[in-house]
């Protein structure tokens, strides 16, 4: 069994045609570095420098340490402590990205939630994570206060201007930072745990392979609940980047999206694959200068080449960089593209980045063994090993327990992604996920969890949702109730699923399956099922289109 080195050569690799990836340099290394000081380092760097640009405003680095400070004050006078959590509840913008430095300057562990997502879902998030305070903004503040026991801390709030600048607390580097939460199986919220450590690896590997410095302006577009929202929050900190704000309404038109990359000398760009072929789409880039671009990094999602050709054909300095790794791993592997890929290339997913290690394992051992390895070509399940990896999820020791092992003086995470290696260049290929996770616009998605929240709505006993291809080459959520009454409003059920889910999970399409499929011990079909809803949805689609010409 062979390996691949990680060679810091931005996707030259030694091919040798492997299933047993690691890092040829001290992969599993740790610092004391943290991720408290980040804000006031820069500060003392590039005090005046751009350090949010916000559409209404741009703060300095002194100036966000400053505001930070304050806000860790006002954290204190409400009795928040070392390893409290914290909720961080805000729109796009300058104000959240001060509340999640705050509450781990003060050694606290910032928990952001998605300020769109239904009221209930806030209120589980709140309950299963144990956050008695949230950093809110003016538009979410009226959504939480009616949570007993709540207590809410307006980031705008005029009164902390008169509090003291806090400075940052030393916490030791395996202290938690920080919680994502994703939607599990069973409808409940997953809490994915990263330390100080692991945070700072993510920042390590990122700036290592894609290099950033004080003159550098990123594009900033990831909701801070979503992973990808780390680059912008810690990265860029680290190395005095500009972070210029894309708020929602941005995203919505990519016009107005790719304008202001134009206009904000944009350099780096970390998005979404969705993002990417909306702007292809609906950008306008014949239209606008994207010269200024060095680095394009998109990951979450499969995107088709030919999207990519064309956007590269409109930014001609940029590289772009197919980056992958569940929000438990941080970024873990990587391919640049030299050149613009043929239309009918699939993007593989590359090589470790720095510090990791990778096997692809047979599925059906529960441990990364190196006899379970698979052979070159096989698809094999990717356990990681490496800095970057999670502490745990939260409070689930039975989860943790079916997903980490000790391996070769390793400790390993089973990540679920079916990959493989091809043996013609040793590149990893992705495959698909072994469980009922999928990615849509680039958010994690557990189907289960989802039909669970729908099962739930009264008047329908029983639901399944797949994931089709839609015209505009857009992945959709496709919902089909299983023998829904002769009473079925649909407009109803929507309406009730939207109080119940995020906007990104809730299928979008609705189809009625009369006839049920059960498996041979009589329980519902549910694969067969959500094929057979996404199969007469096509049907359908093609057949409303064909009336309409």
């Amino acid at each position: 069994m062979c390996c691949i080195s990680h060679r810091n050569l931005y996707g030259r690799v030694r091919a040798g045609g492997c299933t047993d990836f690691a890092d040829a340099g001290d992969r599993h290394e740790t610092t004391d570095m943290t991720l408290t000081p980040l804000l006031a380092d820069q500060a003392m760097r590039h005090a005046d420098a751009d350090a949010v640009v916000d559409v209404s405003r741009t703060l300095s680095w002194a100036e966000c340490a400053d505001r930070a400070g304050r806000l860790a004050s006002a954290l204190a006078e409400l009795d928040v402590s070392l390893g409290d959590r914290v909720g961080v509840c805000a729109h796009k913008g300058a104000s959240g990205f001060l509340g999640m430095h705050a509450v781990v300057a003060i050694g606290a562990i910032a928990v952001p939630v998605d300020p769109a997502a239904p009221h209930e879902r806030k209120r589980r998030i709140i309950e299963s994570m144990g956050i008695d305070v949230m950093l809110c903004d003016g538009r979410t503040v009226g959504d939480l206060e009616p949570v007993p026991g709540l207590r809410t801390l307006r980031l705008d709030d005029e009164s902390i201007d008169s509090l003291v600048v806090r400075p940052p607390r030393v916490v030791a580097p395996e202290a938690v930072a920080y919680i994502i939460t994703s939607s599990g199986s069973t409808g409940e919220p997953k809490g994915i745990v990263h330390t100080h450590d692991s945070a700072m690896a993510y920042v390590r590997n990122s700036l290592e392979l894609f290099p950033l410095d004080s003159t550098d302006r990123v594009s900033d577009i990831a909701p801070h609940h979503f992973d990808i929202s780390t680059h912008s929050l810690w990265s860029c900190p680290a190395a005095g980047a500009a972070i210029v704000v894309m708020p929602e309404m941005f995203q919505q038109f990519p016009a107005s999206h790719s304008q202001r990359l134009q206009d904000e000398g944009v350099t780096h760009w970390y998005s979404v694959p969705f993002v990417i072929q909306q702007m292809v789409l609906r950008g306008d880039l014949e239209n606008r200068d994207l010269s200024a671009l060095r680095w394009v990094q998109f990951g979450g999602e499969v995107i088709p080449a030919s999207m990519l050709a064309s956007f590269m054909a409109h930014a001609p300095n940029a590289r772009l960089a197919n980056v992958f790794g569940p929000a438990e791993t941080n970024m873990c592997t990587f391919h640049v593209l030299d050149h613009a890929p043929d239309p009918d290339d699939v993007v593989p997913i590359g090589i470790p980045t720095p510090r990791t290690t990778i096997r692809l394992i047979d599925p059906e051992a529960a441990i990364p063994g190196a006899a379970a390895v698979v052979d070159d070509g096989e698809p094999g399940v990717a356990w990681v090993s490496g800095a970057g990896v999670m502490k745990e999820y939260w409070d689930a020791p039975e989860r943790n327990a079916r997903v980490f092992a000790e391996v070769d003086g390793s400790r390993w995470y089973r990540t679920g992604d079916v990959v493989s290696v091809r043996p013609s260049d040793g590149l990893l290929h992705f495959h698909g996920r072994e469980d009922m996770q999928v990615k849509v616009r680039g958010h994690r998605i557990e189907i289960e969890g989802v039909e669970v929240e729908l099962e739930s709505i009264d008047g329908v006993d029983a639901v399944v949702v797949g994931i089709a291809r839609a015209t505009g080459g857009e992945d959709v959520l496709v919902a089909g109730v299983v023998t829904p009454p002769e009473s079925f409003d649909e407009d109803a059920f929507l309406a009730a699923g939207r109080t119940r889910l995020p906007t990104w999970s809730m299928p979008t399409r609705i189809v009625k399956l009369t006839q049920p499929v059960f498996t041979g011990s009589g329980k519902l079909a549910r694969r067969v099922l959500r094929e057979h809803a996404v199969e007469q949805w096509l049907a359908e689609s093609t057949q409303a289109m064909e009336e309409t010409t």
